[in-house]
């Protein structure tokens, strides 16, 4: 009877440490990123190729004008094992902030965006610009994107884009690139 209870109460503690490693691993889940193709909407003013420092990177440089979005059009890839739902983007604020993910098609604001394992989907990120607080220039080559799997787990996690934009407050974009 002792062996017995002693076997039980390994494989519950051997369970429950799988059980356990299983859980926290489905929390750290991050399979989502963005690849080619990718494209300005309007309102670029200059659109430079991958130079020296910029990390081999198109950088998209906006005509700043008050009130006005730049969008910018890219492939998200779910490379994961499980189906995602994207429900958001997390618009930090700033100078240069990624406001919205847009449907390319119809130009609205995607709520729930179900990507299947190794799916992928384009989508528009529309980034607000503001220059009334800097003189300066800024640059971002990443988002942070919301989304729930499993139906019982939502993250936020940052998405490196296969771009950068950078706002050039004082100066603007060159004439031609």
């Amino acid at each position: 009877m002792r062996v017995a209870l002693t076997a039980v109460s390994v494989v519950v503690v051997i369970v429950g440490a799988v059980v356990l490693g299983l859980f926290l691993w489905l929390r750290t889940y991050a399979p989502l990123g963005a690849s080619t193709p990718y494209e300005p909407g309007p309102g670029l003013g200059a659109d430079v190729e991958p130079t020296f420092g910029s990390g081999g990177k198109t950088v998209f440089i906006p005509a700043y004008r008050k009130g006005r979005p730049f969008d910018a059009q890219v492939t998200l890839r779910n490379d994961g094992r499980f189906a995602v739902t994207v429900t958001g983007i997390q618009s930090p604020g700033g100078p240069l902030s990624p406001a919205q993910l847009l449907d390319p098609s119809h130009d609205t604001p995607l709520r729930n965006l179900r990507l299947d394992p190794q799916d992928t989907a384009l989508v528009v990120v529309r980034w607000t610009l503001d220059c009334s607080h800097t003189g300066g220039q800024v640059t971002s080559d990443r988002v942070r994107l919301r989304y729930r799997y499993l139906s019982m787990f939502t993250r936020m996690q940052t998405v490196e884009l296969p771009f950068a934009v950078t706002l050039r407050c004082s100066g603007g974009p060159p004439a031609s690139p």
